[in-house]
This record gives C-alpha cells, sequence and structure tokens, in this order.
C-alpha cells in the first residue's frame, strides 16, 4: 500500500511538469519565417547528364526458395525416417511399425527451413543481365 502511495505521489509531482516541458518541445507553425524556394528546370545539357536509365536486375529469390524447400524437404524427410526407423520402441503409441507421420512432419520443417533460406540467399543474389548480342 504504502509503495501504491508513493507512486501515486511521484506520479502527481511529475505529470505537471512534464506536460509542460513537452508543450515546450512544440515546433513553430509555419509562418512568415518559411519560405519556399522553385528552382527552375535545369537546361537540356546537364539533364542528360543527371538522369541515368539503371536496367532493372532481378534476383534468383523465387528459384532458392523452390531449391532450398526441395533440398532442405529431402534431407528432413530422411532424417525423420532414420530417427524414426533407428528408435527401439515406436515413437507414438500405436504407431506401429510405420514411419509416415515422423517423416512427413521432419520433411516439412525442413522444407519451411529451406525455403526461407533459398529465399534470403536468392534475394541477395543478382541476376546478370544478359547482353543482348
Amino acid at each position: 500500500m504504502r509503495l501504491l502511495l508513493v507512486t501515486l505521489a511521484i506520479v502527481s509531482l511529475v505529470g505537471p511538469a512534464s506536460a509542460s516541458a513537452l508543450q515546450a518541445q512544440r515546433l513553430s507553425e509555419l509562418g512568415s519565417d518559411w519560405t519556399f524556394k522553385v528552382q527552375s528546370a535545369p537546361s537540356e545539357p546537364a539533364s542528360r547528364f543527371l538522369v541515368l536509365s539503371r536496367a532493372k536486375v532481378g534476383d534468383y529469390r523465387y528459384e532458392g526458395t523452390v531449391v532450398g524447400a526441395l533440398v532442405l524437404g529431402v534431407v528432413g524427410g530422411w532424417m525423420g525416417s532414420e530417427s524414426c526407423n533407428n528408435q527401439p520402441t515406436p515413437v507414438a503409441s500405436g504407431a506401429g511399425s510405420g514411419c509416415t507421420g515422423a517423416t512427413l512432419t521432419v520433411g516439412f520443417v525442413g522444407a519451411v527451413i529451406g525455403a526461407g533460406i533459398g529465399y534470403l540467399l536468392g534475394r541477395g543474389t543478382p541476376k546478370i543481365p544478359s547482353g543482348g548480342q
């Protein structure tokens, strides 16, 4: 209870001071000190050097996503199958000798992780533009 009273006292003393400090931080309104300058358009020879046409270069994000998902999905499926088959007891009760659930689950997790890694690697790899020759 004492902590609550101390907190309430601090807030009631600091609250109005912080509100006045925030009021002092406001920027002035746009008034007569604000000027807007319009620059004339550059001449024709100068604009020729300022405007550069840059060819849009793609990346391999989609290809990386597909390849990463396929590769790590297959590796994950293989790991799930091997880990299930090498256990002395079944993974779940009533699972029997079939390991399809574990194989698909670990394969799916591997595919999701592989797709993310492949996307990031593909995003960082620019395509080389064809020379058009």
